[in-house]
């Protein structure tokens, strides 16, 4: 199979730090024997939207692509443009945030893609009847961190980006306990300040056409040039994080709209081996067990008392971070998404 995977490169375009969709559609197909290249369509627009445009419908035409995935984003591909791409190739966008995104931006594009996948079974069991090109697939665990022999050294903790509820969130939880907190917003600094070099390997296969074409990238070792802030981590730092980590405090808030959804994190982290600590949010019991794969809290205090009552039990916690880390390499793996997308896309590997 040829796979051609659209999407960022840098995490809202911070150097230090590598979008996670870059491992989830474009490393995992990878790592599943998939012959996959690599657009980056962040980095190509900086020449021009129009530009960027032309060069995707280049690589869909003479690349034989049996399926593009598209991590959707903005507004970087309009109808006319993808509906040049499906003469050549399924054409498949990969939603997230539809729980509060999908009124304002999905609905309005779902006809635009072969076939457009939503993360939200709310929105899909809403709204498949209405657009028979609608496929459901959750967040889902890379496999690539596991911590199943890594110290559990850390007792309480949070890895990534402050914002919203957050930053309430973790004051009342300092407030109240430690709580080790790491990423942008919160201040605190890894000793490591070097951009993440994806082990050094140039995304997708640069050949003839592709030659020039296919957008290389060189790792860098020091980033102080770019005066950054060093409080961003990248995703193999977080998920080293998750993997050191006894518990983990999960928000689910939304960044935008008011609603609690399923966060990637969720099952990001399924294979660190850490008690995942998360808020009730709709259909997360789909997932995994409460009480017996993960914990679930509702307000904040019940959060620090079974932070607390966890930390005391650790063969509780241990039995509870054990069952979770099975279900997600059972069922909840990004090679278990791709293949249900393909499959009901009427593709085969």
């Amino acid at each position: 199979m040829r796979l051609l995977t659209c999407c960022n490169y840098y995490y809202y375009n911070r150097l230090r730090s590598i979008e996670p969709q870059f491992y989830y559609l474009y490393k995992v197909p990878l790592a599943m024997g998939i012959d996959a290249d690599f657009f980056d369509y962040h980095a190509s627009k900086k020449i021009g939207l129009d530009q960027m445009k032309r060069i995707l419908l280049t690589l869909v035409k003479g690349g034989k692509y049996d399926v593009v995935f598209i991590a959707t984003h903005k507004d970087e591909f309009d109808e006319e443009t993808l509906n040049k791409a499906k003469r050549y190739s399924t054409i498949i966008a990969w939603n997230s945030d539809d729980e509060w995104r999908w009124e304002t931006y999905s609905k309005h594009r779902v006809g635009w893609y072969t076939f457009m996948v939503t993360n939200s079974p709310e929105v899909f069991e809403k709204e498949k009847s209405s657009y028979g090109n609608l496929i459901q697939a959750q967040w889902a665990c890379t496999s690539f961190w596991d911590g199943e022999k890594v110290r559990k050294d850390i007792d309480f903790s949070f890895a990534g980006r402050v914002y919203g509820e957050r930053k309430r969130q973790l004051s009342y939880l300092k407030s109240k306990m430690a709580i080790i907190t790491y990423g942008y917003g919160t201040g605190n600094r890894l000793k490591d300040k070097t951009i993440p070099t994806d082990e050094g390997n140039n995304p997708g296969g640069i050949k003839g056409i592709f030659k020039n074409i296919l957008l290389k990238y060189t790792p860098t070792k020091v980033i102080n040039i770019y005066n950054e802030n060093f409080d961003i981590i990248n995703f193999e730092q977080v998920n080293k994080i998750w993997n050191r980590t006894k518990i983990s405090f999960t928000p689910l808030d939304s960044s935008k709209g008011n609603v609690r959804q399923i966060k990637s994190r969720v099952f990001d982290m399924g294979l660190s081996r850490t008690l995942m600590l998360a808020h009730k949010a709709p259909y997360i019991d789909n997932y995994y067990e409460p009480q017996k794969e993960f914990v679930v809290f509702d307000t904040l205090g019940e959060c620090v008392d079974k932070a607390k009552y966890y930390l005391r039990n650790e063969s509780e916690r241990k039995k509870i971070s054990e069952a979770y880390a099975r279900r997600t390499l059972a069922e909840h793996l990004w090679k278990h998404r791709i293949e249900h997308v393909l499959r009901e896309a009427g593709l085969k590997l």
